[in-house]
């Protein structure tokens, strides 16, 4: 038989609903560790094993993906976006945008 490991279905998707429900509120390790019931170190193991990113990579992904949406359907302000993705402010939300798609928020919703 094939070990996959990772976390059980069921605390994977409360975990996902969790982060999902929690994008626009700073998100720690420990946070989700006590969601799922397991130390850190074994929750971020198992969480890599079963999604094949980090925690923090795949909330970083999450909140990006959000933004992008709301960039593409709303009117909503830069700013108002970046504090409903979780990010501290307009300039950390505009500097990690711009590290992975190259351009401003601002010149990406133009397009």
């Amino acid at each position: 038989p094939q070990v996959r490991g990772g976390l059980a279905p069921a605390v994977l998707r409360r975990i996902v609903a969790y982060i999902d429900a929690q994008l626009d509120q700073p998100l720690t390790l420990a946070q989700l560790a006590a969601e799922a019931a397991l130390s850190e170190y074994h929750f971020a193991r198992m969480f890599r094993s079963s999604m094949g990113e980090a925690p923090h990579q795949y909330v970083m992904r999450r909140r990006m993906e959000t933004a992008q949406q709301l960039l593409k359907f709303s009117t909503l302000p830069v700013t108002e976006i970046a504090l409903r993705c979780g990010f501290h402010s307009s300039s950390h939300f505009s500097n990690r945008f711009r590290q992975q798609h190259g351009v401003a928020p601002s010149v990406w919703r133009q397009c």
